[in-house]
């Protein structure tokens, strides 16, 4: 339309242009009526052969473009073209004015095993070839739904040997524009590969972890097995030796408590700091049979790894041992331990621990002193990458330890207070 109105346009106006000047002139030049009559008919003549000339002109030129436009066109539906053919994803292209497929690429074919020309004769054969289990679901969406787009339409494919291949569709809709039909688009990825894959490595991860809990289950055994050996020393050997075993022993358990939580949890690279210190305190507490001693717990939920909640297990049991059979005397009524685990961001976590019992013996530098006990409570802070934020004492009223922690891999959860009496 833009090029008939450019030479219709340019026509008139040359017409115009003509007429008006050359009547003009040949009024200035002849006189007689015989000569402007010969002079009109040289006139028109020349009117016809100028224009024929140059609506020719125009005319090559726009056939020229509209060539160049045409061509352009055909080389961008042969790359598309191209495109479709060589990618890996099926494609549907569905017109939703006539109810037939439009555009069909070969990849269709090869993913639902029907002929090109029987998909495009009778399109229903590929809802026969989902299964029965996604029929319903697929065809709703592919009769009732076409006007919508969606993403990530997970079905299976009904081979006709049994074999189940799996899909996953993209559908959009292109609505008309400009005249043109409204569309829907199918595009459709083969699945079938990394389901397998993925159901593979589910059963090896499964595997993984059922391997893992038998470790953790054979580590807690054996170490219930030293422990027993250990008690059955305890009964023949003089007090002091006697005492150092049981410390051993009460070490011992707070390891083997970690590889029990471990196999026993869903979660095996984690372990709950409430569960685990609660479940530790408990252990202890019966193991010294300190009922006079009333505990409490202010547990912020963390999940430990294995390799900080070991190290924290152990200080905790120093602490407590060192309060079970140091800080408190006998008929104390007010015998009281106190716990804090304070989580302050993901990467940082404090413990605080007191007991009001009688304190260090004065003139104890705690940090030189020959008690194994506290050797390992500082060398286990250091060791978790921690810190001393405060250790303080005083004759009966107890003590008072304040470490820092940041821990390379900590996930706080939620914050969970517990009391135990």
């Amino acid at each position: 339309m833009k090029a008939a109105s450019r030479i219709a346009f340019f026509y008139l106006l040359f017409g115009y242009v003509w007429i008006y000047f050359s009547d003009y002139a040949i009024s200035l030049i002849f006189k007689s009526t015989e000569d402007i009559r010969e002079s009109q008919s040289l006139k028109g003549w020349g009117f016809v052969t100028v224009s024929a000339v140059i609506i020719f002109i125009l005319l090559v030129r726009e056939l020229r473009r509209q060539k160049h436009v045409l061509f352009e066109k055909i080389e961008s539906d042969q790359l598309f073209q191209i495109i479709l053919e060589r990618i890996e994803d099926a494609v549907i292209v569905f017109n939703l004015d006539t109810w037939k497929i439009d555009f069909l690429s070969e990849q269709v074919s090869r993913l639902f095993d029907i002929p090109t020309k029987e998909i495009l004769i009778h399109p229903e054969l590929l809802i026969e070839r989902v299964h029965e289990g996604d029929r319903a679901r697929m065809t709703n969406i592919w009769m009732n739904q076409l006007r919508e787009n969606h993403t990530g339409l997970l079905y299976r494919i009904c081979m006709l040997d049994g074999k189940i291949k799996w899909a996953l569709e993209h559908r959009l809709y292109i609505p008309t524009k400009g005249g043109s039909a409204n569309k829907a688009v199918a595009v459709i990825s083969d699945m079938t590969s990394y389901m397998e894959n993925q159901s593979q490595l589910e059963r090896s991860l499964k595997e993984n972890e059922t391997l893992l809990t038998e470790v953790h289950h054979r580590v807690k055994n054996n170490l219930a097995v030293i422990i027993s050996f250990l008690q059955l020393q305890v009964y023949s050997s003089p007090p002091e030796t006697a005492d150092i075993l049981e410390q051993s022993i009460v070490r011992i358990k707070a390891i083997a408590l970690v590889h029990e939580k471990l196999y026993s949890s869903k979660n095996l690279s984690g372990l709950s700091s409430v569960d685990y210190i609660t479940s530790l305190v408990e252990n202890i507490k019966l193991m010294y049979m300190r009922t006079d001693i009333r505990i409490e717990l202010d547990i912020q939920k963390i999940e430990f790894n294995i390799v900080d909640a070991i190290p924290m297990g152990l200080m905790i049991t120093e602490m407590l041992t060192n309060s079970f059979r140091h800080a408190f005397g006998g008929g104390q009524s007010d015998a009281l331990i106190k716990i804090d685990f304070i989580v302050m961001d993901q990467f940082n976590y404090e413990l605080k621990y007191r007991d009001n019992g009688i304190g260090f013996p004065p003139g104890l530098n705690y940090k030189k002193a020959e008690s194994i006990g506290l050797s390992v409570i500082f060398s286990l802070c250091s060791q978790m990458n921690g810190r001393e934020v405060e250790c303080s004492s005083a004759p009966n009223e107890g003590v008072f330890y304040h470490f820092a922690f940041s821990p390379k891999k900590a996930i706080p959860k939620e914050n969970i207070n517990v009391s135990k009496g």
